[in-house]
């Protein structure tokens, strides 16, 4: 079996403007201000992480960000609903739908979510989209602030879905930045890094992936680097 752990933004989609605006309004309205978010680098990272890293530069107590953070982010989730009305500026990558069904259809591989959106925010950007019913199960940015035990949190998730123990060399940890490989090599997974988010393709040839893909477009390619047969033990391959 071969477990498929999707990261969303800048891997299935790009997510537009309304994301950061919402996240913007309900820093403005926990912590009464935005902080340096204009300029701050989301890029892999968690949701309840952006939270403590923007309000650190601004400022803020760690005391008061631990004691504001669930509610900033169940503000955000709450102006994402609204921004996301407002703005069409997101739009799904090429090749993620074909990709997704071909995936979900076969029976040796297990389809889920390795993601920092809290869960209400991650099922808001999928739905969009129709994305949401491809995904078993997932594990998300509420659920822990390091993406590395939220890899350990899906392979928990997948065990009690197959009744088995899961290995991380049974997982593929698919993302856009340097922080989803790290993520996947906290388990000991496979790493397809995909060169359509923010990251230059520089710094993802630098995190050493297993793969680094420009894109999902050739879709016999992508299956094979998310579903090797037989595993790949060499080096990393770039195409």
């Amino acid at each position: 079996m071969r477990l498929a752990l999707f990261d969303i933004d800048g891997t299935l989609l790009r997510e537009g403007i309304a994301p950061k605006l919402a996240f913007a309004r309900a820093l403005q309205e926990t912590f009464d201000t935005t902080g340096p978010i204009s300029g701050f680098r989301f890029a892999g990272m968690t949701d309840p992480q952006c939270v403590v890293e923007i309000m650190r530069q601004a400022g803020i107590g760690d005391e008061v960000i631990a004691e504001r953070r669930s509610q900033c982010l169940d503000r955000y989730v709450t102006h994402l609903r609204v921004e996301m009305s407002r703005h069409d500026g997101a739009r799904l990558f090429p090749g993620v739908k074909d990709l997704l069904s071909r995936l979900s259809g076969r029976e040796d591989v297990l389809v889920g979510l390795l993601t920092g959106n809290v869960q209400p925010g991650a099922m808001l950007k999928l739905d969009r989209f129709k994305l949401g019913g491809y995904f078993r199960f997932g594990a998300f940015g509420d659920e822990h602030e390091d993406r590395g035990e939220l890899a350990r949190i899906a392979l928990e998730k997948a065990e009690r879905i197959v009744g088995r123990p899961v290995r991380g060399n049974e997982a593929t940890v698919i993302g856009d930045t340097p922080r989803d490989v790290a993520c996947a090599r906290a388990i000991g997974a496979r790493a397809v890094i995909v060169a359509t988010g923010l990251v230059s393709r520089e710094e993802l040839r630098a995190a050493e992936p297993d793969v680094l893909l420009d894109s999902f477009e050739d879709l016999e390619g992508t299956l094979r680097a998310i579903c090797p047969e037989p595993p790949r033990t060499g080096p990393q391959i770039y195409v």
